[in-house]
């Protein structure tokens, strides 16, 4: 049974799983979204700013909409959203660093101009396995309501 907008309640926790990226992934997908040499050349990027490889921050934040994806949408009444707030990093994502990813429901409102949709806003972040938070994020997604 899909989750429909009345299945989510403030403070509901999503745990969405784990995953790692090898250095193979980060290079290929900086080389096409985000070419700074610390996220494609590992040689160089010992001499940078992060004393090695790491991956495009964009990477990191689409890893974690893979997870909720996988976690929550392809279960869900997902109608979409319209946006993104408060992106931040707080630590470098590095090739084989395990980030386990978190959604957390801070408000639900149902739609004033179309009964059949409401509104979930939800805290999200990715941790390391050492339990250091390296991004967060708020998102606001629009789920059909139950019939």
């Amino acid at each position: 049974m899909p989750y429909y907008w009345e299945d989510f309640e403030q403070g509901q926790v999503f745990e969405l799983g784990s995953r790692s990226l090898s250095e193979d992934e980060m290079i290929a997908f900086a080389r096409d979204w985000d070419p700074q040499f610390f996220h494609i050349d590992p040689k160089a990027a010992q001499d940078g700013p992060f004393g090695g490889l790491v991956a495009s921050g964009w990477q990191t934040a689409a890893l974690w909409g893979r997870m909720f994806v996988d976690g929550v949408l392809s279960q869900a009444e997902s109608m979409g959203g319209d946006g993104i707030t408060d992106l931040r990093f707080f630590e470098p994502t590095r090739p084989g660093m395990r980030l386990h990813g978190r959604i957390t429901v801070v408000e639900t409102k149902a739609s004033s101009k179309r009964p059949d949709v409401g509104t979930v806003i939800g805290d999200a972040q990715l941790t390391s396995d050492a339990g250091t938070t390296v991004m967060r994020l708020r998102i606001r997604v629009y789920f059909r309501r139950r019939p």
